[in-house]
């Protein structure tokens, strides 16, 4: 039977508060995405700021899978963004099993 000292108990919770954080940064994120994609359905002007800022910080995540996608020539006939749904699926995944560990 192992004993578990304060060093391992240290480097336990250092770990712990890490994952809780990428957690929390994956659900923003995510939120983040879904935020996008309700702001699509109204077709805001380029001139409003939180729709520039959504924009902003996803465009990172989804332009890669977009190419990527575009390359393979996957889903092109599709009127929908699949690379969008693809990332969203992504951040579920990995929301998931970080959040399950």
């Amino acid at each position: 039977m192992s004993r578990i000292g304060k060093g391992d108990l240290l480097l336990y919770t250092i770990v712990n508060i890490f994952k809780e954080l990428v957690v929390a940064l994956l659900y923003a994120i995510w939120f983040l995405m879904l935020g996008r994609a309700l702001m699509s359905w109204f077709s805001p002007d380029e001139d409003n700021k939180l729709a520039r800022f959504l924009f902003m910080t996803t465009e990172p995540l989804v332009y890669p899978v977009r190419q990527i996608l575009t390359k393979i020539n996957f889903f092109n006939n599709i009127p929908i963004d699949m690379s969008f749904m693809f990332v969203m699926i992504i951040l579920i995944i990995c929301t998931t099993v970080l959040g399950g560990i």
